[in-house]
């Protein structure tokens, strides 16, 4: 289990969006998709310019992205303050003066020093910079009466999976990070 898995809330972290001109084409690839790969129907989804949702097919969980939100700033913030505990080691050790003169006082600052910038991090992480090309992609497609092809996918090699299916078809693929 890897550090960002604690930190995610979020089950899939990977998405990938195929736009395309028509929605033949898009239907065509989704089918495609869905029977070259190890994706399951509710992996895959077409998006067209009139549902009435199309943010609840792009990004389908809000209650992952609460749950990121506090997983990563419990994680991130104890990180922090542990790195800042650390440091604070290292510096007595080596007889830093104003460290070893303070050490209560230093330890607490360096503490929560680097807590708030484990805190800062996790916000970062909250928004979910990586899925800002995917969103923005999708979105304007969408609005150019485009249709999307929306992936859903549950590591990273779900994601190698579609993305080698989609090369060579009709559509531009952006995906998240």
């Amino acid at each position: 289990m890897t550090l960002f898995s604690k930190v995610s809330g979020e089950a899939i972290d990977h998405k990938l969006a195929a736009v395309f001109d028509n929605d033949a084409d898009a239907q065509h690839s989704a089918e495609a998709i869905l029977e070259a790969t190890s994706l399951d129907p509710d992996q895959v989804k077409v998006v067209r310019p009139g549902d009435t949702h199309p943010g609840w097919e792009l990004e389908p969980e809000d209650r992952g992205i609460w749950r990121t939100l506090v997983r990563s700033h419990l994680w991130l913030g104890l990180l922090g303050a542990l790195t800042g505990l650390a440091v604070f080691m290292v510096l007595f050790m080596i007889g830093v003066g104003f460290i070893v003169d303070n050490g209560l006082v230093a330890a607490a600052v360096l503490a929560a020093l680097f807590a708030v910038l484990g805190l800062l991090l996790a916000g970062l992480v909250t928004l979910r910079p990586d899925h800002m090309p995917y969103i923005v992609t999708a979105q304007s497609a969408l609005r150019a009466g485009k249709t999307v092809v929306a992936v859903h996918a549950r590591d990273r090699n779900q994601l190698k999976e579609a993305r080698k299916e989609l090369q060579g078809r009709f559509g531009k693929t952006v995906s998240s990070v």
